[in-house]
Formats: C-alpha cells, sequence, structure tokens
C-alpha cells in the first residue's frame, strides 16, 4: 500500500512540476491554470497525509513490537510471590481488560474473559481511575531519564497494566498533532520533579599561541547554566463514550479512547510547545529562537532569503541529526514553487519511504501552530531541533466520571498527561527563524 501511494505522489509531483514549468518568460497563468494547480495541491497535501499516517503507524507499532519482544514472562504489578508462571498478557486481552475497567461502575456486568484478562494484566476494573505507562522507545527520537518509581519497562512494576493497543493509538495522535513533539528529542521520566538540565557555553573562548618559555595567559571560564524541565499537568477535556459502545468490541472502544483523547493532549500541547511564553507553561520553539533573517516583504518570501536563514545558523548546528525546518502549511504552499538561480526547485519532495519532503537538502516539518506570511509575524524555522527537548511524565492518568451523564447514557472520560518543553543551548542560537517585514 505504501508503495503504491508513494509512486502515486511521484506521479502528482510530475504534473506540478510540468504546471509550474509554464509560468516562466512571458507566459501567463490563465485560470484553468491556476484551478489546476490549486486541484494538484489539494490532492498531493491529501495523499501526502495517508502517507504520513501509515509511516508513523508503522514506526509506533515497530516500537511497540520491539518493546513486546523484550518483556518475557515477568510478573504483573499486583502480583504475589510465588505467582510467577502468569503468561504474558495478549493484546486481546490487555484491550479487555481497559474494557472491563469502563464497564464495571457503569453497571455492566464482566464476562469471565474480562475477569481473567483484569487478573492477568493487574488492572483493578473497580478502581476510579487508571495509570496508563507511556512506553520508553514508542518511536525513534524518545528517550528515558531512569529515576526511581514506576518502571514502565518491568512489568512487577507497572508494565503488565500496559495495553498496547491503547497507547499505540494515544501515541500516534500525538504524533499527528504534534509538529514539534515529531522533531524534538522526548525525554520520559517516571516522576515529575524538576529536571535540571547543565548548559554550558564556551564558544567565546579559544586557545593561544605560545613562544618559548612563555607562561600562559589568564584563563576564561566558560558559561555554565542550567534548563529546569518541569511538568505542567494538561486535560485532554471530557469525552464522552455511550453505553452502545462501551459494549461493543474492546478494540473499538480502545482506538476510538486512544485517538480522542491523543489527539486534545496533542493539539494544547503543540500549541504551547509552539508558541508558548514559558510562564506556567512549556517555553515554545518559535519564542526561544533567535532571529536568523528579516524579510524585505510583508507578504512574502524569496528563495534567498531562505538560503541566508539557514546559514544564519551555525554550521556546527547544521551537521547535527535532526536539522531541518518548520513552518505552517500555508508558508509551505507558497514556497514549493520557488526556484534557485538555476532554476532548480528548492522544495523537493519526499517519494521514498521514509524520506521526508526537503528544502535546500533539509527536511521540512508542518506546524500548522505557527503563523502564516503577514506582517512581523515569524513564519519559518531553521535548525537543530533535537536541541529542543520535550519532557513527558511516563504515565498518562485516565478518569471516568460516574453518574454526571446518566441522563444520556453516556460515560465521561478525562485523561491527564504532565510534560513541559524548551530549548536548550538557547544561548548560541541553534534555533532560528525568519520574520516578515
Amino acid at each position: 500500500m505504501l508503495k503504491q501511494l508513494l509512486e502515486e505522489k511521484g506521479k502528482l509531483v510530475a504534473k506540478l512540476r510540468a504546471l509550474t514549468d509554464k509560468d516562466t518568460g512571458d507566459y501567463q497563468w490563465s485560470a484553468e491554470d491556476e484551478a489546476e494547480y490549486k486541484r494538484l495541491n489539494a490532492e498531493y497535501d491529501k495523499l501526502n497525509a495517508r502517507i504520513e499516517r501509515l509511516q508513523r503507524t508503522e514506526t509506533v507499532s515497530r516500537g511497540a513490537t520491539a518493546a513486546e519482544g523484550g518483556s518475557g514472562q515477568t510478573i504483573g504489578r499486583d502480583n504475589v510471590a510465588g505467582d510467577n508462571a502468569r503468561p504474558t498478557p495478549t493484546e486481546n486481552q490487555r484491550a479487555l481488560a481497559i474494557q472491563a475497567w469502563c464497564r464495571s461502575q457503569y453497571g455492566l456486568e464482566l464476562t469471565a474473559e474480562h475477569e481473567e484478562a483484569c487478573r492477568i494484566t493487574g488492572i483493578n476494573p473497580r478502581r476510579g481511575d487508571l495509570d496508563l505507562s507511556l512506553r520508553r522507545e514508542s518511536y525513534s527520537h524518545v528517550r528515558t531519564e531512569l529515576r526511581a518509581g514506576l518502571n514502565v519497562g518491568t512489568a512487577s512494576a507497572g508494565g503488565y497494566t500496559i495495553p498496547q493497543g491503547f497507547v499505540n493509538n494515544l501515541e500516534i495522535a500525538l504524533l499527528q498533532f504534534g509538529g514539534v513533539r515529531r522533531v524534538a528529542d522526548v525525554i520520559r521520566t517516571t516522576e515529575g520533579n524538576d529536571l535540571p538540565w547543565p548548559t554550558v557555553n564556551d564558544t567565546g573562548n579559544t586557545g593561544e599561541l605560545l613562544s618559548e618559555a612563555t607562561s600562559i595567559g589568564s584563563s576564561v571560564d566558560p558559561t555554565f547554566g542550567q534548563l529546569v524541565l518541569q511538568a505542567f499537568k494538561y486535560s485532554s477535556k471530557l469525552v464522552l463514550v455511550s453505553a452502545e459502545l462501551l459494549q461493543d468490541s474492546a478494540f473499538d472502544l480502545v482506538s476510538f479512547l486512544g485517538s480522542a483523547l491523543g489527539e486534545r493532549i496533542g493539539r494544547i500541547q503543540n500549541t504551547h510547545f509552539t508558541t508558548g511564553d514559558g510562564t506556567s507553561k512549556p517555553k515554545g520553539i518559535v519564542v526561544a529562537s533567535a532571529l536568523g533573517v528579516t524579510a524585505a516583504s510583508a507578504t512574502a518570501i524569496t528563495a534567498d532569503e531562505l538560503i541566508n536563514l539557514q546559514h544564519s545558523v551555525d554550521p556546527a548546528y547544521r551537521s547535527m541529526p535532526g536539522v531541518g525546518w518548520m513552518m505552517k502549511d500555508s508558508t509551505l504552499a507558497h514556497i514549493r514553487k520557488m526556484k534557485d538561480g538555476q532554476d532548480r526547485y528548492l522544495w523537493q519532495p519526499g517519494l521514498t519511504d521514509g524520506v521526508p519532503d526537503r528544502l535546500l537538502n533539509s527536511p521540512v516539518t508542518v506546524n500548522q501552530q505557527m503563523d502564516a506570511i503577514a506582517t512581523a509575524k515569524k513564519t519559518v524555522l531553521y535548525g537543530a531541533f533535537s536541541k529542543y527537548k520535550v519532557r513527558d511524565v511516563a504515565t498518562i492518568r485516565l478518569r471516568r466520571l460516574v453518574e454526571r451523564y446518566a441522563d444520556t447514557d453516556q460515560e465521561g472520560f478525562v485523561a491527564f498527561m504532565r510534560s513541559d518543553g524548551d530549548l536548550l543551548d538557547a544561548g548560541t542560537n541553534p534555533v532560528k527563524h525568519l520574520i516578515q517585514a
């Protein structure tokens, strides 16, 4: 399926290139040309979105498979001594346990399969809330800060309670709606206390050349500091589930809850990871970035300005993994037709699985929370996005509200997640922005 979609994408790109190549010299686009360009772009965007969803699903699924394959025969959180023979729960049992928890206080009976699934996973279906541990390696740029507390990799400390299908859907949604999260360095800690990150800036110091028998000069100490990542609490707000859905298959319920809760949390977090002011919320990457280029126009961007922005970032950062561009989709649409002085397109579509669209040989991340092209707006970012640190506390707390929506025969569910984000080494400017005049 993915290979077929990539082939279709290549054909669309060829049509777009043929159309934009006509826009040269004295030739003026007709209304039909403009309409065709918009139609092809819309078709391209729709197809590209499908490709990205499939690629992200495969990425998250590979992480889940790797985590599952390494779990082995371990014991659950509520396991007692002598019960080491408890088998590793299947995907179906995890999903049934989640469904049992959703159904229990709603007054619906639990089947023998529900009870067995709860016993194996260690989930108590009669509790009012449920901690769902995020995996350590759900996608490639996630890593874990090891601290005392809940260990999501060991079943005896909570690993058994992880419903893989639910977490898969939730994390896919977090990625889908989180442009910054896709390219940032994501750290997951087991506890939510402040996480200090030491920084040092020694870029102003150099060595020296000495003559024979000459003493060294006075030393200049590097500038030390620290970035402190906190754990701000986010809520999904209420997600209402009908009694009918509670009675349906466990996989339907798991998919629905994971996607709905992940989308809501992903949207609000991406807003703060993009434009947050750092006061009682994360500091967004746009706010933390430094000025690279001021565009000559309030309504347009030129190829030279993009090249200047790229080279405003120190070459040491430009050679780092994860360096690239970030902009709103409408800004990318504006850039798609740009060519350099040799009549070559600046934007190159990714036509191979796993290869993203590129601009001046660097990948492009679309972030809808960035500003569109307008007066005094910061419209394009370029730099080492791995220097932006997203900190997650590695559990999501899921709560069910009892009785509140009984008159409509619905149940209310709400999720809470703790996260923070900020740009490391901001003083040395690893990420820079283009601002419109």
